[in-house]
């Protein structure tokens, strides 16, 4: 049984490069897996539209996120080593990136 992997669509409101291609401003890009998305929306380079769940309305705080969600996280944003870290060095090195992101 394979693991189904939730998508939503967003309107990207900066530019910024995926899977080595420009994404510009007012860009609708659908079925985007979910952990990307939060990445992207927490980084303010995107916005939710259409399908996203009532559940989804409130951004997740790191520190309030499990270790799987933040291992996932991690992944999304290309973090090497992720995997053997722990919660405290997951939060971290997220926020590292996400800043690094910003520049």
């Amino acid at each position: 049984m394979s693991k189904k992997t939730k998508t939503v669509d967003i309107e990207c409101t900066s530019a910024f490069m995926a899977a080595g291609k420009m994404i510009i401003p007012k860009k609708i890009v659908r079925g985007v897996p979910a952990a990307e998305a939060d990445n992207l929306l927490r980084r303010g380079k995107a916005k939710l539209i259409g399908n996203a769940s009532d559940e989804d309305d409130g951004e997740k705080a790191l520190e309030d996120m499990t270790v799987a969600e933040l291992k996932e996280e991690a992944k999304a944003l290309d973090i090497e080593g992720f995997d053997g870290m722990q919660k405290a060095d997951l939060v971290a090195a997220i926020e590292k990136a996400e800043e690094e992101g910003d520049q």
